[in-house]
């Protein structure tokens, strides 16, 4: 299974963050709007260079959580 990241965008900047992940390369991506999170498979991208977009918060790899 491919790791994803979850990227915490600020408000209203959701679309622009989006649009600079697709220039970067990174073509899987899911914009969950409600709570201003991005999920990508980021592919050979390293967290800096997301950390450096305009509109991240952070940046933090998916995890499994079983209870």
């Amino acid at each position: 299974m491919k790791t994803k990241w979850l990227i915490s965008v600020k408000d209203n900047t959701m679309d622009l963050v989006v649009k600079e992940l697709k220039k970067i390369g990174v073509n899987d991506i899911e914009a969950l709007d409600s709570i201003g999170v991005i999920v990508i498979v980021p592919g050979n991208h390293k967290i800096a260079d997301i950390k450096k977009i305009d509109g991240v918060l952070s940046v933090e790899e998916e995890r499994d959580i079983s209870i």
